[in-house]
């Protein structure tokens, strides 16, 4: 699995009033955690997201190169936590996240235990 960071550079459909729109930031979010989507489902289960809470540092313009970090931040029994941080070209914070998600079995759509696998990332 690859679980590196990934680079989006921003195009002009992101871009409202001069800068990237805070909507276009959840997508970028959301496009950097299609690998972690893909792991969870090679663990065996599925997720949703119960909540996702951001701190916008700084603005981000066309051009820009954004690099999202993503990490798991705690987990407890049924959920968890990824942490993304947002850094443009000059390493400089654009963007703190953290993205509940609570586990489901891939096969029934219940809530499932963490897996053990998960659980050594935090």
């Amino acid at each position: 699995m690859n679980l590196s960071p990934v680079e989006i550079r921003v195009q002009a459909e992101a871009i409202r009033e001069g800068h990237v729109n805070n909507v276009k930031y959840m997508e970028f979010l959301e496009q950097a955690r299609q690998p972690w989507y893909d792991y969870f489902l090679h663990l065996g289960f599925r997720s949703f997201v119960a909540k996702l809470q951001a701190d916008y540092k700084q603005e981000a313009f066309l051009g820009d190169v954004l690099v999202i970090h993503t990490a798991v931040e705690r987990v407890g029994n049924t959920s968890f936590v990824l942490s993304q941080r947002m850094y443009n070209q000059r390493e400089e914070q654009v963007l703190d996240a953290e993205v509940t998600f609570v586990a489901i079995c891939a096969k029934t759509g219940g809530k499932i235990r963490v897996p053990d696998e998960l659980r050594t990332k935090a």
